[in-house]
């Protein structure tokens, strides 16, 4: 494994079929492997910038890889995979931890309601995305929120009534958006023994379907309503138990499962699906979607049969790409913008380590090419909200809205903003009371000529705090920030100081260190329009 030129982890030349869970796969030029949000912005810019296609796989659980060669990046979140319990009912969980992981989670802690994820192939963040369900409950009824990353690198924190719209539908299926983690609430209690048994009946029960028999993605197709009943028995009274396709096959014990049973391609599963959907629509007129995700190049005419949109490639007739990120045009950017938001996590991000319910936002106020003309005004903006409003206890003995030095040895949410390399950083801090100083650094914790000693004239015109019910932060003009701005991002890290050992970050780390803010090259990169 190399950490260059990416900035997370990655592999050249990795053979998908190794990936997916499928076990097909052409070769990919690179798969990256980033462990923090940070990690996967960064990577995304690389990709942005240098046109490089993109391929997000979670952990490869629901996708059919191509056979075809990708000359671009797959990228998987199976390193972003920590579980946090918050309190007694809630759980933080990285798009990348696997549903039973959860699971057995869940019974650690004696909460129930989590029972159906053991052993439901996949991770908790395709399992958000697409509203997965099994024996009768499905995951919606359980998350309170997802934080999702942008391909611009944007980190936004989304409402379950946001997300989900129905039978495995969301909003996420249709958004560029890549789900990095989710809020789960699990309200009942049970004995962990019951729970356990429980998971077994469930796990008893995926054996005795032969479900694991051989490699696959499990349920082909989803369920219609509007036909009547599943998918499995449509296909079964259509005759496709054990219908083949070189080495794909039908499942003998459920006709909604394709197996591969050794050596199959791509191409022999699209075939037998893209036969099982023609026949649910012409012989009892069931329209059936795909629940498996496809992604690479692909003969057209085989994607259209399985209801697949794809993009031709010019040098390839009959041929197109499905499956593939594509980055933003910023030309229809609606402005105030938002490039951060979401709730602070424990510094360490252990168990009940940092009070949950303060979140935080910075927004684009204007566009550069404006911000360019009018440099004095503000152009982002920061707030912090504390749900609680205790959790900010340690207040500094001065008025509303002083500028006070030392500010961290009082309860402060703080921001941090860096870019060039070389130009250092800008360091913020502040209370509900609006309290508030500024700092910057040419080098870690190394304060930059002029700003040895905190001074509130250095950053008049350039920063305004504010406080009130709606929360406090600074507005910050484009004039301070421009030196920090390179190719049009800006590197951000919100974090909070509490006092008595609670540290928070938003975008996490996980870092299990002495607790240190002053690490720019963890910043987040986001891009601006």
């Amino acid at each position: 494994m190399n950490t260059a030129p990416f900035a997370c982890p990655f592999r050249e030349h990795v053979d998908l079929s190794t990936v997916g869970y499928y076990a097909i796969g052409g070769e990919a030029r690179w798969l990256l492997l980033p462990r923090t949000v940070a990690e996967l912005a960064a990577a995304l810019a690389q990709c942005r910038q240098h046109a490089i296609p993109v391929i997000i796989a979670g952990k490869g659980t629901n996708m059919l890889f191509s056979d075809e060669h990708f000359p671009g990046a797959v990228i998987l979140l199976e390193s972003m995979k920590r579980i946090i319990q918050l309190s007694e009912s809630l759980f933080f969980c990285e798009a990348g931890a696997e549903n039973s992981d959860v699971a057995l989670r869940l019974q650690q802690a004696g909460r129930t309601d989590g029972e159906w994820l053991y052993r439901l192939p996949g991770t908790i963040g395709a399992t958000v995305r697409m509203n997965g369900r099994c024996y009768g409950q499905e995951v919606s009824a359980v998350t309170r929120s997802v934080v999702t990353v942008g391909l611009d690198g944007t980190v936004c924190f989304r409402e379950g009534c946001e997300v989900f719209l129905g039978y495995k539908h969301t909003s996420l299926m249709q958004s560029p958006e890549i789900v990095v983690g989710a809020l789960l609430e699990f309200d009942s209690e049970d004995d962990p023994e019951a729970i356990g048994r429980r998971m077994q009946e469930y796990s008893d029960d995926r054996e005795a379907k032969h479900q694991f028999d051989y490699p696959s993605c499990g349920s082909t197709f989803k369920n219609s309503y509007e036909a009547g009943q599943p998918s499995g028995q449509i296909f079964d009274a259509l005759g496709f138990r054990r219908r083949r396709e070189a080495g794909a096959q039908v499942s003998e014990h459920h006709a909604n499962f394709i197996f591969n049973t050794g050596g199959a391609k791509a191409v022999d599963v699209l075939r037998l699906a893209a036969a099982m959907r023609t026949a649910a629509r012409e012989q009892v007129g069931a329209n059936l979607d795909l629940e498996l995700h496809c992604a690479g190049l692909f003969e057209m005419a085989l994607l259209d049969q399985c209801g697949i949109a794809s993009t031709p490639e010019p040098s390839r007739p009959g041929y197109g790409w499905t499956g593939l990120l594509r980055f933003p045009d910023f030309g229809a950017a609606v402005f105030p913008r938002t490039l951060l938001h979401g709730p602070m996590l424990g510094y360490a991000c252990t168990d009940a380590e940092f009070p949950f319910g303060i979140t935080v936002r910075v927004e684009q106020l204007a566009s550069l090419e404006e911000a360019r003309r009018a440099p004095e005004k503000p152009f982002i903006r920061w707030t912090t909200r504390d749900e609680s409003g205790t959790a900010f206890p340690l207040r500094p003995d001065a008025p509303a809205g002083a500028f006070v030095d030392r500010l961290w040895a009082f309860s402060v949410s703080e921001l941090f903003i860096g870019g060039r390399d070389g130009e250092g950083y800008l360091e913020f801090e502040l209370t509900p009371e609006g309290h508030w100083v500024a700092l910057r650094f040419d080098a870690p914790r190394h304060r930059a000529a002029g700003h040895e000693t905190p001074s509130e004239a250095l950053w008049l015109g350039k920063v305004q705090p504010f406080a009130g019910d709606q929360g406090f932060g600074m507005e910050l003009s484009y004039e301070m920030l421009e030196p920090f701005i390179r190719d049009g991002s800006l590197h951000l890290q919100c974090a909070a100081s509490l006092g008595g050992g609670r540290y928070g970050l938003f975008p996490w780390w996980c870092d299990e260190g002495k607790p240190d803010f002053h690490q720019p090259g963890r910043f987040c990169e986001l891009a601006l329009a």
